[in-house]
């Protein structure tokens, strides 16, 4: 109940957190908001020219839902403050959409509280005095890195800035002169370190793992527990809600979202029409406390279900499954037939040393091609392509044991491309988030 205890400071409870004091805090902070944006921003003046507040959660569906395309034609009319005020402006790449970007608005007080969320999230992995190495961007002030050095700071963790995995050996050299006990970063690239670790026998322990970034499922979990022997914690987060979204707790069963900053719902993603909780759909978001750029009931991509059972720890509190897919990561391999990178991350890092893979899908007049390229980490040899028949023919088999693949496949409208490369040092093998490219 450390979040459940922590948000009752925030939203002014003086009593135990219940669904109803909860509840009646998101509805009052909501229509705040809306009058604020109403107030402050063009684009939001125009879209509710004919709302002025709802009486329930239930009449959420009153609100207009908005989308990437709204930020990228409208993200400057949605700013509430002053530039004087703006701290921080990211740009993100849009898939599908050549040349333009989503830009991101937040102030110095938006930022203050993710920085405070992240000091409740990681709470569950370290305390004081502990070493958690930061394998995410730093550089840049108010970055995603940055952001949690200044949580452990606060927290007096002691913080070792890596980055982005680029080298193997000068991050374990800097793991054991730092004596690091603890990681956040990206999925693949802690998996990938972890297992440089272990076939190097290397004298490096690690007790806690904050999973961030990036999808993951349950095979890719439980590969990364086998090389650290340690416990790894989730994470769900997005730039545009301010990263911090939701945490694992020491349960792991499902992760509890920051409902004092931020109003979740799971809706059918192309109705829109509400899901019942349990039922998986897109999530929409409203991001109840930001000042420099709300947004109310944002349609994410993501697609995943609200968990239905209570947790062990007793938190009132919502609990999100594991993202299941993007939207926009789905190729088509024919007719109602598609595949995901959650799907082959299932499938391929079962297989002993590899570290990163990339995988694209290509449409001609007549069939698909699905085209693999699997690095493997080999001491001594620096990025040296393989023909091993016998591995391509394994990871064809664990492809095809993909229902959807093996239907493609067996129709004959599915070419299946392999190629291998070993490699001494890690390979990063996209630009931006990981999803299948499709042409």
């Amino acid at each position: 109940m450390r979040l459940d205890n922590w948000i009752c400071e925030k939203i002014g409870v003086n009593d135990e957190l219940n669904r109803d004091n909860l509840e009646k805090y998101q509805l009052n902070a909501l229509n705040d908001l809306i009058k604020y944006v109403k107030e402050n921003s063009s684009f939001y003046r125009e879209l509710y020219k004919n709302l002025d507040e709802i009486n329930s959660l239930e009449e959420l569906y009153k609100i207009p839902i908005i989308n990437k395309e709204d930020i990228i034609q409208n993200g400057n009319k949605m700013v509430c403050v002053n530039q004087s005020e703006i701290s921080r402006i990211v740009s993100l790449d849009t898939s599908g959409t050549m040349g333009k970007y989503k830009r991101i608005y937040f102030t110095e007080e938006d930022q203050k509280l993710t920085v405070d969320f992240f000091i409740q999230g990681l709470s569950f992995l370290v305390k004081k005095d502990d070493v958690m190495m930061v394998m995410l961007p730093f550089e840049r002030e108010n970055s995603v890195g940055d952001l949690i050095k200044q949580s452990l700071e606060i927290m007096q963790v002691n913080p070792v800035l890596s980055g982005s995995l680029s080298s193997f050996k000068k991050t374990v050299d800097l793991m054991i002169n730092n004596n690091v006990n603890s990681i956040v970063g990206m999925p693949v690239e802690i998996l990938a370190l972890g297992r440089y670790i272990q076939k190097e026998n290397l004298p490096i322990k690690i007790k806690s793992i904050l999973l961030s970034a990036d999808m993951v499922n349950d095979t890719f979990i439980e590969e990364i527990k086998k090389v650290y022997n340690c416990e790894v914690f989730n994470h769900f987060g997005m730039t545009e809600i301010g990263l911090g979204g939701a945490v694992d707790c020491e349960y792991h069963d499902g992760m509890h979202i920051r409902e004092n900053d931020l109003l979740m719902e799971i809706v059918n993603p192309v109705t829109k029409e509400n899901m019942n909780e349990g039922k998986s759909g897109e999530i929409v978001i409203t991001t109840l406390t930001r000042k420099a750029m709300p947004l109310i009931r944002y349609a994410t991509g993501d697609i995943t279900s609200f968990v239905k059972e209570e947790c062990s720890c007793n938190s009132v509190l919502k609990k999100l499954d594991k993202i299941k897919y993007r939207i926009d990561d789905r190729a088509h391999i024919g007719k109602n037939l598609y595949i995901n990178i959650n799907s082959t991350d299932d499938l391929l890092f079962t297989l002993d040393n590899l570290i990163n893979y990339k995988i694209g899908v290509d449409k001609s007049d007549s069939y698909y091609e699905l085209k693999l390229q699997l690095a493997f980490f080999e001491e001594e040899k620096n990025v040296l392509y393989s023909n091993d028949e016998g591995l391509k023919r394994k990871i064809k088999d664990l492809l095809l044991s993909n229902p959807r693949i093996k239907k493609s496949y067996e129709m004959g409208i599915l070419k299946i491309y392999i190629k291998l490369i070993y490699t001494d040092e890690y390979l990063n093998l996209y630009k931006g988030k990981r999803k299948i490219n499709s042409v």
